[in-house]
């Protein structure tokens, strides 16, 4: 081989070589051109960062652990865990509709630490079918005044199983007033399926001259134990079972004795 043959030869390696390497840079500038689909990368946020545009939402804040109404019914439907419930009925009030002070209805279920109601209107509570397993640590039920041709109860159990009130004053009779009924009232009316069931008042106290103090209805051990029954009215009302109740709850209670 000539020396000229061999120039000739190196000549055209080299010239193949820059042709192969032209050919990647193309092929790899196509692929970022988007020719080909390229890999994508998941970008990571930083800690401690939002990500760019979106914003951290501000934290809930925690449910209330009371409730004050004034001339609105307050309506319990379901789970409770409530330190207070306070509602007051004034003289204001334009109507007997909605005019009761508290209703514990179907679903309403745990704990109230204390209720105070003050009512001048209606009945203070009713306890509907449905309402179960609910405990009122204290507080009490007051009754002022009423609409005219309406009878009045402090509590009106017509339905509700395992309702516990603990430590509550009751006083809603009033002397020379006519259609106060009772202090609390036990009896399976309105539209409840079941009679109240378990539903007590515990370690409480009921005021007098209501006509009846404690009436306990048809129902199911159901009543008062260990609680204070001033004298009713009708005296030999002040704690009136009637034939209907079941196992009526009664133990340790002092009768007429305010």
């Amino acid at each position: 081989m000539t020396r000229r043959t061999s120039l000739l030869l190196l000549a055209s390696t080299l010239a193949l070589g820059f042709a192969l390497t032209a050919s990647k840079v193309i092929s790899v500038g196509a692929a970022s051109a988007g020719t080909r689909p390229a890999q994508r990368v998941k970008a990571v946020p930083l800690v401690g960062f939002s990500p760019i545009g979106k914003r951290t939402p501000p934290p809930k804040p925690s449910p209330a652990s009371s409730v004050t109404l004034i001339d609105q019914m307050w309506v319990c439907s379901g789970p409770v865990d409530l330190d207070s419930v306070t509602v007051t009925m004034t003289p204001s009030y334009p109507s007997r509709r909605g005019g009761d002070a508290v209703h514990l209805e179907s679903g309403c279920t745990g704990r109230i630490g204390k209720l105070t109601v003050t009512t001048s209107i209606a009945d203070g509570v009713k306890i509907g079918d449905g309402a179960h397993d609910l405990t009122i640590g204290g507080g009490s039920v007051r009754c002022l005044a009423k609409l005219p041709r309406l009878h009045q109860d402090g509590i009106q159990a017509m339905g509700g199983t395992r309702i516990t009130f603990r430590k509550l004053t009751i006083d809603c009779g009033r002397s020379g007033e006519r259609l106060i009924n009772s202090d609390l009232f036990i009896k399976k009316a309105g539209r409840s399926l079941r009679p109240p069931t378990r539903v007590v008042c515990v370690d409480c106290y009921l005021g007098g001259s209501a006509a009846h103090t404690v009436s306990i209805q048809r129902s199911v051990r159901s009543g008062v134990r260990s609680s204070t029954l001033c004298s009713a009215k009708y005296p030999k009302l002040t704690l009136d079972v009637g034939p209907q109740a079941v196992d009526p709850v009664t133990a340790g209670d002092s009768v007429g004795t305010c």
